[in-house]
This record gives C-alpha cells, structure tokens and sequence, in this order.
C-alpha cells in the first residue's frame, strides 16, 4: 500500500518481535509512515523491558509469543514500571487465555497477524494522536489554538461544561460518538446523555469531581440521539483559570461498545462450555458457593447432582464423535427445560454433568427433580439420523447432612453416582455413610497400591499352557498377587480397578514386566524351552512408553523378544484399531509376539483382527464353561478355531476345567489350553515341580 506520511515529534516507540522478517518489515513500513518516530527493536521481552527501562519510550508495540520473557508478562512488567504507557500487541494469537490475560494487565489494543497495516496504522494513528493530546494539554498555555484544532478533530468525544454542569463546548468527536450536534447540547446538563435510570448518579459524579478536585475515570452507559446506548469510557476533570479558581469541568468520552462487548464474550466463553453454552466447573462452583452461603443464613435445604452418561465412549466410538457432540448438546437442553428456573445446570467436562438444587424447604423435594430428569432419557435421541437411547447415572449429595463445603458435596455427589453406575440403566444413588465408607477404603487402597512396589508387597504366579496334541507345556502366563498389609493376599480382581482408574497400574505394570522376564530367564538357564505371557491393562497398552519399557526389560534381564508374548484384551486393541496396529508393529519388530485375551466377548471381528500382527487368539472361558450342554457356544468355538487356523493364527482356550471340554475342543482342532484340568497359577517354586513332573 503507498505509506501517507504522518510526521512524529518527541515520540518513541519500543518494537518487540522473535521474528526477524515479521520485525524488519514492520520498522520499515512504520518508518516510512511516521517518519521522525524513535522506534527501538528487541527481539524478546527481556531485552525489551530493559530498553524500557532505559529509553522509556511513550509507546510500547510487542508480539505475545516470544523466548525467554512473553509479551504478556513483559507487559505487565512495564505497566508496573510506566502505568500510563499506551501498548499494542500484534500477535497471531487469538486465543481466549491470550485476550483473557491482555485485558487483565491493560494492553490497550489488540491486532492480529498477519498485519493489516491499515488497521495497524489506524490504531497507531489514533494512538499517537492521544499523545500528542496529552502533550497539547500540557501545553495548553503556550499553544491553546493548537490543541483546540486536535481536540476538534480528535474522535473522541470532548465536552466542556459550567460551574452547574451545563454544557459549554462539544467537539465533532461528540458529534460522532452520540449523534447530537454542538448547536444541540449546548446549554443541557450533562447527565441529558445518560438513560434515565443513571442521571442521578452522573449528575452525582460529575458534581463530585467539582467539589473532590480530582480526575474521575469511569466506564458507564450514554443514550445517542437516535435512542441506542453505548458503553463510554468518561473521564471528568476540573477545569481552572488562570487564576486557579474553578470554572467547571472536562469530559473526555470514547466510546467502547466493542470492546465491551468483546469483553463480555470473552467473559462468558470464559464461564460456559463452549459446546452446549452450560456454565462450565468454575462458574458452577462459584455458584454452589453463592447458594451454600444463602441456605446457611435461610436454614434451607441444598442438593447437588452428579450425572455420567452411560456407554458414551461406545457412541463415540461407533456413530463418531459429531454424534458424541449431538447427545451432549441434546441431553443440555433437556436439562434446561425440566428443572426449576433457581437450579443450575452445568457441564463440567467429557459426560459428567451437574445440577445444582438451592433454596429446597424439605430433602425430600429433591425426588421431584430427579424423576423429571429420569424422564429426560425415555425418548431417544437423534444422532446424526440414528435414534439412540441414551440413560445416565446420578449421584446426589444433599446440604447440609452431606457437607457445608463446595467441595465436599461435589466429591461426596460423585461417589454416589460411582455406585449408581454398578446399576444398568437409568439410576440415581444418594450418598451414605456406606458409600463414605467404601470411598475411603478405596482411597486407602490407592495409596496403599502406590507403596506396593517399593514395599515387596507384589507377587507372580504362573499358569502353564500347554500344547493340546502333546501336552507340552508352550507357555507360562504370569498373573499378578498383591499380599496386602492388612487383608492378606488379593486376587487381580480386588485391586486393579483400583490401580487402572488411578494410574497406579503404570509403574506395577513396569514390575510386572520386569519379574516376569527375569523369572523365565531363569528358568531357560535351568534348561526348560516355553514362553512367558505378561497381560497388559488398557492404560498400559496405552501409554506412550510402552515400546521402551519393553525394550529396557528384556536387555536388562537378557530374555531373548520370542520368547516374551503380550497379552492384550480384545476390547483394547478395538478402542482405536489404527494405534493398536501402529504400536503392536513396533513391538513386533523386536520379536515379541502378542496374544488377544478375551476373545469373542467383544464387538470385533476376525476381519479386524487379521490386520494387526497377532500370533495367537484365547477363546473367552465363558464360551469353554458351557461348551458340553449348549451347543451355540461349541458352534461359536468351532467357528474361531476354524477362522483362526485360516488366518495362521494358534487358538488357546481359557478355563478348561474338565476332559470332556478337552475332548470337545480336541476334536475341533484347539491348539493349546489351560485351566485347573492342568494346574491353576502357582508360585515359580511350585510350578518348577510342574516343569520337572512334566
């Protein structure tokens, strides 16, 4: 664009840019637009905050993403140094914690990248026409023509009134900002400009400012001439003669209707859940905050509601995640509709949402709600042109036999709605003294989980499995015992919920791993030739690490990778098919083979399973158990036998507890078994005698 010119005198202005090409194209263009401007450049925060603190220059232009100090905090640190120093970011950022943080420290202006210089210079106009206006005022008795010209030309609206508050001068920039003319407000109040509600209170400002002899600065609501209202920001001074006695007041109006408003959608995108506009966590804690202080005073009832949608990953993970989006939205307004006009509903992440039920004159008055809320989830909803029927779980902690804080009814609403979840379907649970119990049980155990390791507390056992034909022992599955301090020795199924929900399961996964690989080093020194089998969790499939803490443990403990095989459930390797088959072909790489457990009792299909490097398939023992008297079963294990066999996959079935199950699954061509017909997990003392026996 060809440059206008706009001659600067006396005015610096400090440039902070990371970006060389972005800092050299700018300096150039403002060089060219505002000749006799001082610019200072720094290529961070840090230098640029000590070029402040030597130049000082009036004007301070920075980016918010630099190295070393960001915009944002050297921001702050020169307002600390300079308040009235006028700062303009110009940053690519447009992120609400970014506006969030500007509009907390004061940077006056906003311009995004890439740079539309117009605009850029449109706010350095008007910027440096503000400090030139300071600088006139100052100089008001040497150059009082001068600075009228600019306050007439400025686009701020500039007033003057009497000793009664009458209007005596009125700008163009007034003109503009509230549509009257000077020929029309001229001799009114000033308070004329303000709705009817507020004239007492500005008549009471302004008067205030006459009689304090101070600068007021404040933000309020102003009425144009053609009935709209505008937020103004307004500062009102006195106005002395020569003489030093006072002959009435300045105002000086901007108006900030945009930047209020911005502000007040950066507010409530601050406050809400940007995808069903619910308030979000914090404003609903303020809320329970507000209401808990009213029911203490009012000796009233309050409950807060705790709901999980139920299966929701499922829909997610079969309909898409824009389905996901549309039963959340969906279950938000239904919500809405059916509780009282005084509750609040909030969603306060995932599928969790809450309910919070002030100012109740019975507990009892809760139920009323709750079935209402029930009957949000008879109908079903449509996702994306798929009625699905959804149901939720509830917990429901009540004020003040529950708790008197914030915190505590929410922790207690959730423990609740954990036990509702044990029952299917739409169900709600009030929080009890049993449920306080378990809670702290469960708790204790946590903590006693993440002591287990260190303390020696964990144990292996060991379950052969063996080659059907010969009955060659082909493997050692290691299973997992912790000797618990207190209840003596827990079972897998007592303790790893526990472990998986709280991230527990990570670092005993890694013990796991460890003691099992080095047990069957061991074992192959005394001679013996089978594999060893480590389950993983779904955490543990999961995690980023996994490849690496495979790798440590078998160069640590010196296991050839064939002779280690994972274990996981069918269920994890179809949460995300794409991740599994990244991450198993890595491992696969080394040599270390996989196994899927628990096959058949979830939603995949050998066409799925065909894709990823699997050496072995275990039938589910739920299929084994019934085989002899239900016939459906036998034609479901005929069924993956066959399949499997087709894709080179071995078969193993799970839970083989009589011969006529071995004969059964003998005669229809099984690989491999285990089960308590061969020998149950049994501690590597013991299932060395096996070994010998064998």
């Amino acid at each position: 664009m060809e440059p206008i010119t706009h001659p600067v005198r006396d005015v610096a202005l400090l440039f902070a840019e990371d970006e060389v090409e972005a800092r050299d194209m700018l300096t150039r263009m403002l060089g060219l637009n505002y000749p006799g401007l001082k610019i200072y450049l720094a290529e961070n925060g840090a230098v640029g905050l000590e070029l402040f603190r030597e130049f000082r220059p009036q004007l301070v232009m920075t980016d918010i993403n630099m190295p070393l100090m960001n915009g944002i905090a050297m921001a702050r640190q020169i307002r600390e140094l300079e308040p009235e120093v006028t700062i303009i970011a110009v940053t690519a950022h447009s992120d609400t914690s970014y506006l969030l943080s500007a509009i907390e420290i004061g940077i006056d202006h906003y311009v995004l990248k890439p740079v539309n210089y117009e605009e850029l210079f449109g706010v350095l106009d008007r910027v440096l026409e503000k400090i030139m206006l300071k600088r006139l005022v100052a100089e008001l008795e040497e150059d009082r023509a001068r600075l009228a010209a600019i306050v007439e030309s400025s686009d701020d609206a500039i007033m003057a009134t009497d000793q009664a508050g009458t209007i005596t001068n009125w700008n163009a920039g007034a003109e503009k900002v509230f549509g009257y003319s000077a020929r029309e407000m001229k001799g009114k109040p000033l308070w004329f400009l303000a709705p009817q509600e507020r004239q007492e209170e500005m008549a009471r400002l302004q008067q205030g400012s006459s009689d304090e002899e101070q600068v007021h600065h404040f933000d309020t609501m102003h009425v144009r001439k053609d009935g709209r209202r505008i937020y103004v920001s307004l500062t009102i001074s006195p106005i002395r003669n020569a003489q030093g006695v006072l002959v009435g007041t300045s105002c000086i109006a901007r108006d900030v209707t945009e930047r209020t408003q911005m502000e007040e959608i950066i507010k409530h995108q601050a406050q809400h859940d940007t995808l069903t506009d619910l308030p979000n966590r914090k404003l609903f804690m303020d809320f329970l905050s507000l209401e808990l202080a009213q029911a203490r005073r009012n000796r009233r009832f309050l409950a807060v509601l705790f709901m999980d949608l139920d299966r929701f990953k499922q829909i997610n993970d079969t309909l898409g995640h824009a389905a996901g989006d549309q039963l959340l939205q969906g279950v938000a307004q239904r919500l809405k509709r059916c509780v009282r006009e005084s509750d609040t509903v909030a969603r306060i992440g995932g599928d969790e949402f809450n309910v919070l039920m002030p100012d109740l004159i019975q507990s009892d008055d809760v139920g009323k709600v709750v079935g209402k809320i029930m009957g949000v989830f008879e109908a079903p909803f449509l996702l994306e042109k798929v009625e699905v029927n959804a149901t939720t779980s509830i917990g429901i902690s009540m004020f003040p036999e529950d708790g008197d804080s914030s915190e505590e009814l929410v922790q207690k609403a959730d423990s609740a709605m954990y036990v509702a979840k044990q029952t299917p379907g739409n169900s709600y649970q009030f929080y009890n003294n049993d449920i306080n119990t378990r809670t702290l049980q469960r708790q204790k155990m946590e903590r006693q989980l993440r002591d287990a390791v260190d303390r020696g507390e964990l144990e292996l056992v060991f379950q052969p499995q063996v080659r059907i034909d010969s009955g060659q022992i082909v493997a050692a599955e290691a299973f997992l015992r912790w000797r618990h301090p207190e209840q003596g020795l827990l079972l897998p199924s007592q303790f790893l919920a526990v472990a998986e929900e709280t991230g527990a399961i990570i670092p005993i996964g890694e013990w796991v791993m460890f003691n099992a690989c080095a047990q069957m080093k061991s074992w192959q020194q005394l001679g013996y030739r089978f594999n060893v089998t480590v389950n993983l969790s779904n955490r543990e499939f999961r995690q980023p690490g996994l490849l690496q803490l495979t790798s440590r443990a078998l160069s640590e403990t010196g296991l050839d990778p064939q002779s280690l095989e994972l274990e996981v459930t069918e269920k994890a390797l179809m949460d995300n098919v794409e991740f599994s088959l990244r991450n198993m072909s890595r491992i696969t790489e080394m040599g270390v083979n996989f196994t899927v457990d628990d096959f058949g009792v979830g939603s995949s299909s050998l066409q799925t399973i065909k894709q990823l490097p699997i050496g072995r398939l275990k039938i589910d023992r739920s299929f084994i158990r019934d085989i002899a008297v239900q016939p459906n079963d036998l034609a479901v294990v005929s069924a993956v036998i066959c399949m499997s066999h087709h894709l080179r996959m071995r078969v193993n079935a799970v839970g083989v507890e009589s011969q006529d199950q071995l004969d059964l699954i003998r005669q229809h061509g099984c690989d491999e078994m285990q089960g308590e017909l061969v020998s149950g997990p049994l501690p590597p003392v013991e299932f060395e005698r096996l070994l010998a026996a064998s």
